[in-house]
């Protein structure tokens, strides 16, 4: 590829600057000089190597400017702006959901049974964090999220952006989970509002830490978030 390329582009210009550098270095006598011949001659034979040492090496360092830092840096790929962007819109998701977490995750006007949910018509349901995550829509930002914080790690040289990675998929993991069973929980034997509450509210705190995590991913990208 490209930096591949660069890479050994600029690893043949130093060498050839070396070797260069090396023959106006040596005795004249090495390129058949007779030793007879005037010291004026001598002289002049190396000051022609060493203008044309010197022409070459200005060439080399003006070529390998082409390519700044090319063997290091990380390329940036067509899709990284977009997936930026659905890192935060789904960071600012998160932050929605946390600071209306009982709005959004109470449904009102469903039922007209006094047994389901407060007796009002309204319950507890985990369906807005399953949204919020991801889980719901193809279209959300944060869907298949892990392929686009596999598509970002190629920006950054960061150790711990891997680590990052792994443990917001985890949370998100265990809260689509938590959130699932919350559904389950009035109805299944020994279960009941509790226990519909219990699992809601764990699933909020792995809401926080997923949140958490890609708060870290937005500072080691150095994204603006608004």
């Amino acid at each position: 590829d490209r930096t591949t390329r660069s890479y050994y582009t600029m690893k043949w210009f130093s060498l050839s600057a070396a070797l260069l550098s090396a023959v106006t270095l040596k005795d004249a006598s090495a390129f058949g000089v007779d030793k007879s011949q005037s010291s004026a001659d001598v002289m002049s034979r190396r000051g022609a190597f060493a203008k044309g040492a010197t022409a070459f090496l200005g060439v080399a360092s003006s070529a390998m400017t082409s390519f700044p830092n090319s063997a290091a840096a990380k390329p940036v790929y067509p899709e990284a702006e977009a997936d930026k962007k659905k890192i935060v819109e789904g960071y600012k998701g998160l932050e929605y959901l946390l600071a209306n977490w009982d709005k959004e995750t109470t449904v009102c006007g469903r039922f007209d049974n006094p047994y389901i949910g407060d007796g009002k018509g309204c319950e507890r349901t985990p369906e807005k964090v399953m949204s919020y995550l991801g889980y719901k829509s193809m279209e959300h930002p944060l869907y298949r999220v892990d392929k686009t914080l596999i598509r970002l790690q190629r920006l950054t040289d960061d150790p711990d952006f891997l680590d990052v990675l792994d443990k917001f998929v985890e949370k998100a993991d265990e809260t689509n989970v938590m959130a699932f069973v919350s559904s389950w929980g009035e109805a299944n034997p020994g279960g009941g509002k509790d226990r519909v509450e219990y699992f809601i509210e764990r699933s909020r705190n792995n809401v926080k830490e997923s949140r958490d995590e890609l708060g870290k991913v937005i500072r080691i990208l150095d994204i603006k978030v608004d």
